[in-house]
């Protein structure tokens, strides 16, 4: 696939801002990819297609998640953070003919994560929580330990976002959860 070209539809779809931190998570998802020795191109095509959906508006995120994905989604369907995952998956898949399951549940799980993930998933996951620009406490602790764990990175990133979600009374995906539980019996 044309990376330029993907790029290029980016730019077409999301604010600038949007874009670069697409950009920010491909350079995260890359160096960890290097790391831990994962197929760059799968990558680099998840990476920026992770957020294509993003900037949606509401109501075609919900049409896409609930004529696509509604078991998942049937819980979420109030939350454009989860469900721009979905649509952006849908739209890789159907619009940029990635075929690739890596890929797509790299893009699809991307806010959530889920048990029994991929390593491409676990990458374009942390890579989105952790790129330069994130600013919250602990993701310099999370960064560091990326670099020589990424089960245990997973593990402090998504305890201290159920924390953060607790302490605002957010719903918590339940692909969160059993995340967590997964990475807690296998790490």
């Amino acid at each position: 696939m044309n990376i330029n070209f993907l790029k290029d539809e980016l730019k077409l779809v999301v604010s600038k801002k949007r874009y670069d931190h697409s950009i920010r998570v491909l350079k995260t998802a890359l160096h960890l990819g290097e790391i831990y020795n994962v197929d760059l191109n799968k990558l680099t095509i998840a990476s920026l297609l992770h957020d294509y959906a993003k900037e949606m508006p509401k109501q075609e995120l919900i049409k896409i998640s609930k004529d696509n994905f509604i078991i998942e989604s049937k819980d979420y369907l109030d939350n454009s953070e989860i469900l721009h995952s979905y649509a952006s998956a849908y739209i890789a898949k159907n619009t940029f003919k990635v075929e690739d399951s890596e890929v797509l549940n790299a893009i699809k799980y991307h806010t959530t994560g889920r048990q029994n993930m991929k390593l491409i998933e676990k990458i374009v996951y942390l890579a989105d929580a952790i790129e330069p620009k994130r600013d919250y406490p602990y993701v310099e602790k999370i960064r560091d330990l990326a670099l020589v764990n990424l089960d245990k990175a997973i593990l402090l990133e998504v305890n201290k976002k159920i924390e953060y979600l607790l302490k605002e009374n957010y719903v918590i995906h339940i692909d969160s959860i059993e995340m967590r539980n997964w990475l807690l019996k296998t790490s």
